[in-house]
């Protein structure tokens, strides 16, 4: 897909020096990146979390307010967003544990530009396929109601007009058709007229 025709994304970083904030935007230049937030805590991510939905939160541990860990989890519980843990080398490997089963991945300081830029290129990547199944399944849920409508205004035919199945599946397509309307606003108005 090109890039001029990719929906644009956004990324709240949480934590972090100067340095590795720059070392992050630098890793999504050429990117399709709207917006990049950046927030001092936890607490401040969360009122933005509240807000707007962000793609990607990458959390760069410890954070003033808490050490990360929890909140990596509770962004994995509450939202769709794929979330980036840096933390100390001493202790990632507890980190990692304890978050992973929760889809966060984690880091270990110092993060190098190529680490951090294959990472954050497959975490965008991930985002999208959810996009897509995403959009692919309310139009799903959507031609699934628009059916269970047109059952329901079909079985209203067979009850109060005496037509068989086949009769009242022709009489909603060819009335559809005649007024040039979609089955389903055939539907809502049978429905309608004998509700």
């Amino acid at each position: 897909m090109a890039k001029d025709t990719e929906r644009q994304k956004s990324i709240i970083i949480v934590g972090g020096s100067e340095q590795f904030n720059t070392l992050v935007k630098k890793s999504l230049s050429g990117e399709n990146y709207a917006t990049i937030e950046i927030k001092r805590s936890a607490a401040a991510a969360r009122r933005s979390l509240m807000e707007r939905g962000y793609e990607l939160v990458v959390i760069y541990a410890p954070l003033p307010d808490e050490l990360g860990h929890q909140f990596a989890l509770d962004v994995c519980t509450t939202y769709s967003s794929s979330v980036l843990m840096v933390t100390p080398n001493e202790i990632m490997k507890d980190v990692s544990e304890y978050v992973s089963d929760y889809g966060v991945v984690v880091l270990a300081k110092p993060v190098e530009y190529e680490r951090l830029h294959r990472t954050l290129k497959f975490m965008a990547a991930v985002q999208e396929r959810l996009h897509t199944a995403n959009v692919k399944i309310r139009t799903l849920e959507n031609k699934l109601r628009e059916e269970k409508l047109i059952g329901r205004a079909k079985c209203i035919l067979i009850e109060k007009k005496g037509m068989s199945e086949a009769e009242a599946h022709r009489y909603i397509g060819k009335r559809a058709m005649d007024e040039s309307l979609t089955r389903k606003l055939v539907a809502e108005d049978i429905i309608d007229e004998y509700s």
